[in-house]
């Protein structure tokens, strides 16, 4: 549980934490008048009144949000998202913003950039870790960082962190609850393993980013070497990759949302297995992801495996097509921005399934040592004035 500051911290003294003292004062509410016991009897009956009484007496929910997870058929996960932190609702944006001494919009546009829901000045559902986060957010500000480069970072911090959050989840998911748990049972389950796994999850996360940011750090140490290199107005010469599944969105019409999740993560997988330390795996966004590399040979090669081994995956991975494009781009909190990223996303869409489609910038800096190629013609793209000359890769060891 996240530890409460000083009481003189908070806006108001409604929005102290729940004593000991306000449990034994507290009336226990007819749980059947109120409806929170339809359809239940037995054993199932007693383990939804132990797990009511606790939540209300020891952990101080009230009698709406019990009444809101039984409804959402949730009440078992709500110990869970105590541990979590879900249920501290203690402070507005409004209230946020002015003890972190930022503007609300600041914070309002920090949840959005994260990937929640943007809230509204007086919605009250934030807590200490919120109000942490303004402050590190005001703290950057102090410091000089334009607020729209941290939005930025934080951006692509939130969509990692989703994918961390379900990575970890589907790891212990099938495990956390013992066949056979009463809902009382499992709901205790849930929040030990909540309890125990997070620290663990958050400290995998922390392995991997200081690891990533220190390798960062060195090659930046590098480039400083060498004058020119830094600064917002300097281009790198770059192959772009994109690999796109061909059918997800109809996949997504049809098909279970588990079903999707499952598509989806394999891609990723698929993605880190061709990644090398030539070639950086930029992101995946549902239906595709992005490759970057400096070497168009290795990006080459890169492109191709990800054909292969998406084929050795089988009925698993819808088919990829993937598209190949190079030029001159920014490198910027963790992206890629300029023509040869646009160039390559709309090449892909031309590419037919299981192959990969070249412009000739990318063909002349991979050489034909490794590979083979086969003109496909010209084709004209929305927002460039001339034709792109375009050809299919293969290996040179392909017949």
């Amino acid at each position: 549980m996240a530890e409460y500051p000083d009481p003189d911290d908070y806006p108001s003294p409604d929005l102290r934490p729940f004593t000991a003292t306000d449990a034994a004062t507290r009336e226990l509410p007819d749980f059947e008048a109120e409806g929170l016991l339809e359809g239940l009897d037995g054993d199932a009956r007693a383990a939804r009144i132990k797990l009511l009484t606790e939540l209300y007496l020891e952990s101080g929910v009230d009698l709406q949000t019990l009444k809101e997870e039984v409804e959402a058929n949730r009440l078992a996960l709500l110990p869970a998202d105590i541990v979590l932190g879900r249920t501290s609702e203690k402070y507005t944006p409004n209230e946020i913003a002015e003890l972190a001494g930022l503007p609300v919009s600041d914070f309002q546009n920090l949840i959005a950039a994260v990937g929640l829901p943007r809230p509204t000045p007086d919605q009250r559902r934030f807590d200490e870790a919120d109000l942490m986060a303004a402050r590190r957010l005001r703290r950057f500000q102090e410091a000089g960082i334009p607020t729209e480069n941290l939005l930025a970072a934080t951006r692509q911090v939130g969509s990692s962190a989703a994918r961390i959050a379900q990575a970890h989840r589907d790891l212990v998911a099938s495990d956390i609850v013992a066949p056979g748990a009463d809902e009382y049972d499992a709901a205790l389950q849930l929040r030990e393993a909540s309890r125990s796994l997070l620290p663990l999850a958050e400290q995998a996360v922390d392995y991997a980013l200081r690891s990533h940011f220190l390798d960062q750090i060195r090659n930046q140490a590098m480039a400083m070497a060498n004058p020119g290199l830094l600064g917002s107005d300097e281009g790198k010469e770059v192959s772009v990759c994109f690999a796109d599944l061909v059918g997800f969105t109809r996949l997504g019409e049809r098909a279970e949302l588990e079903q999707i999740g499952t598509v989806a993560k394999l891609l990723e997988s698929v993605a880190i297995e061709v990644a090398n330390p030539e070639v950086r795996l930029v992101k995946t966004i549902g239906d595709a992801a992005m490759l970057v590399s400096e070497d168009g040979a290795a990006l080459f090669d890169a492109a191709l495996r990800f054909i292969e081994v998406g084929q050795e995956a089988g009925d698993d991975l819808p088919a990829l097509r993937v598209g190949v494009a190079r030029g001159e781009a920014l490198h910027q909190v963790g992206d890629w921005f300029g023509p040869p990223v646009n160039l390559a996303s709309r090449i892909t869409e031309t590419a037919r399934p299981d192959s990969v489609l070249a412009e000739s910038k990318a063909v002349d800096a991979a050489g034909e040592e490794a590979f083979r190629y086969s003109r496909v013609g010209q084709h004209k793209f929305k927002g460039l004035d001339r034709p792109v000359k375009l050809y299919r890769v293969r290996r040179a060891s392909e017949r």
